[in-house]
């Protein structure tokens, strides 16, 4: 039953990007291929990258869980194209499309843990065309040092529905973890089954 729920809504998700790399001592162009499933409970994707003649495997793996008012979330993300690999659990209360709680962060072989907000807005405009908005933002503070950091994860989607099973993406992603700055704009499909 449990299965059953989290497998309800599954969108298979893929996207395809090509470009000439900006050393010109290298032959090869660059390429993105991403391909994941994800509905409103989990989030599989893997991203497979060559950059600047480098080839990288991308991972992120998360569940959510939200009873009542509460919001439950582990994440295991693995960029090795920005040498970033962390696991992370939210434990958050809800209230509409804010919530604020606590979140522990296990990376480099050390647990940190911190508060976490956030504010999550999706906004159908017709039959055909949606938006989607989250900001998330963590604080961390070294107990060792006294030093403390400030993380934030940005999304925004803009869905246009071809049919009843297919969407077109175009997706912005911004990301500012443990001092590591990188974002992403594409445009991608989705295939509900």
């Amino acid at each position: 039953m449990i299965l059953q729920g989290m497998l309800s809504g599954l969108v298979l998700f893929t996207s395809f990007a090509m470009r000439t790399p900006n050393d010109e001592s290298i032959n090869v162009d660059d390429y993105e291929v991403t391909l994941g499933f994800r509905n409103e409970k989990m989030y599989l994707k893997r991203d497979w990258e060559r950059e600047l003649g480098q080839k990288y495997i991308d991972d992120e793996i998360w569940f959510e869980w939200k009873p009542k008012n509460l919001y439950i979330k582990p994440q295991y993300v693995n960029k090795t194209s920005r040498d970033l690999k962390y696991g992370k659990a939210d434990i958050r209360y809800r209230t509409g499309d804010y919530s604020v709680g606590y979140t522990g962060l296990y990376a480099d072989d050390k647990f940190e843990s911190g508060l976490s907000m956030g504010v999550s807005k999706k906004k159908e405009i017709n039959s055909h065309f949606s938006l989607e908005a989250k900001w998330d933002g963590y604080l961390f503070r070294n107990e060792l040092t006294g030093e403390s950091r400030f993380d934030m994860e940005d999304y925004a989607k803009i869905n246009w529905k071809l049919n009843d099973k297919t969407t077109l993406t175009n997706i912005f992603d911004y990301n500012d973890v443990k001092g590591k700055k990188y974002y992403k704009f594409k445009i991608g499909i989705e295939y509900e089954l």
